[in-house]
């Protein structure tokens, strides 16, 4: 008598922790089926008048607690064995290293050379890393990935045991201040005790599973906005070339907006709502926009800032994927096809502006209970897959 064998099933938690906002997606994945969604989780961080991050990073760990504590008593039967999460800034620092090692007589490529240059570079990061996210306690890696290999100017896959005379090496780097990973671990490791924790900073979890999507020959740039900070990746030449930020994101908007219209920031987040979701009076539509034109110029030049910045060697790809809460927004989609980012593009054209919505990866992820045009979504469902790939690769 034959037995069907039990499909092995692995469920995964994926946090993805922003600048004003903690949510969480339990995935589940069984052999040769496609991975599901069982529950998501968000927590949206205070809107203060003046954030300071070191506030709003005591708000992120209770929002942490919060959601796992919740996940634990609704999925006592579906724990996951994996935790995976995902780092906006402030909570991370990165570095894309290019190496480039030129010799008069040629040298063989051994895995030996390329972990010493890996060890040079990432003492040196550790440095630098410490300065910037200054934590007494030091900073903790979270990648350290090598992204190509150029072998007398060609790119190779495998260099090992090929002779050359110029060795060049895309290096990613990134770290997270130990203090907050630590508190982090001991919160998940009280609720869900063994399962493996892993951290990973966004614009690599991104950079992953959108080059699978988005793969222009010229590359593509990423603008994720967040709640106090926007984000922007260059990916070029098949590596994630540059990263820049600023502190400007869609929170500025409702505070600008609530000082202009003379209410409070409850109310102005709850007209935003409204009008992404397109329940609003027209009249009122009408004041935000307005209010909103000010605020598009600012936001506007410092994008320019950290273009110029990325373009400075070469001009910018011509694609441009658009993510974060505010990519089914107008206000802010309308300030991306600004003809005056023509000089930054390879084809001296605006943007072309590339949103996704869950409906877009409904052959990768079954989305029950999810929006389906829910742009908002967009971004859990992207880190998803990304933690579902890549998250078990040691």
């Amino acid at each position: 008598m034959f037995f069907s064998r039990l499909k092995k099933e692995i469920n995964i938690l994926v946090f993805d922790i922003g600048s004003s906002s903690v949510n969480a997606s339990l995935l589940s994945k069984k052999e040769n089926e496609i991975p599901a969604f069982l529950s998501f989780s968000y927590l949206r961080l205070p809107l203060l008048e003046n954030p300071d991050f070191k506030h709003i990073e005591r708000h992120a760990r209770k929002a942490i607690k919060e959601i796992a504590e919740e996940i634990c008593k609704k999925n006592i039967k579906k724990m996951p064995t994996l935790i995976y999460l995902m780092l906006s800034v402030p909570w991370y620092f990165s570095e894309t290293k290019s190496v480039k090692i030129q010799r008069r007589e040629t040298f063989k490529v051994t895995a030996e050379l390329v972990n010493k240059i890996m060890e040079d570079e990432l003492e040196l990061f550790e440095r630098k890393g410490k300065e910037k996210l200054d934590d007494p306690d030091g900073i903790e890696i979270l990648e350290k990935e090598k992204m190509n290999f150029i072998v007398n100017g060609y790119p190779i896959e495998n260099p090992y045991g090929k002779e050359t005379n110029k060795l060049e090496l895309s290096i990613y780097i990134s770290a997270a201040r130990k203090r907050f990973v630590k508190n982090i671990e001991d919160i998940l490791m009280h609720f869900f005790g063994n399962a493996e924790i892993k951290f990973a900073s966004e614009p690599f979890s991104l950079f992953g599973i959108l080059s699978e999507m988005v793969n222009p020959k010229d590359g593509y740039l990423v603008v994720d906005v967040g709640g106090e900070v926007t984000e922007i990746y260059l990916i070029r030449g098949g590596i994630l070339e540059d990263t820049k930020s600023f502190v400007w994101g869609a929170n500025l908007v409702i505070r600008r907006v609530a000082s202009s219209l003379n209410i409070g920031l409850g109310d102005a987040l709850s007209f935003f709502a409204a009008r992404t979701g397109g329940d609003i009076k027209d009249s009122t539509d009408e004041k935000l926009s307005s209010a909103a034109l000010g605020i598009c110029t600012e936001w506007q030049s410092f994008l320019a800032k950290s273009l110029s910045e990325l373009g400075k060697e070469k001009p910018l790809p011509q694609t441009l994927v658009i993510l974060g809460g505010v990519a089914g927004s107008d206000i802010l989609k309308k300030c991306l096809n600004s003809p005056d980012f023509s000089s930054f593009t390879i084809l001296g054209k605006p943007f072309n502006i590339v949103s996704f919505i869950p409906e877009n990866f409904s052959e990768k992820i079954l989305t029950s209970g999810v929006d389906r045009k829910d742009s908002k979504m967009t971004l859990p469902l992207l880190l998803a897959l990304s933690a579902l790939k890549y998250g078990r690769r040691k």
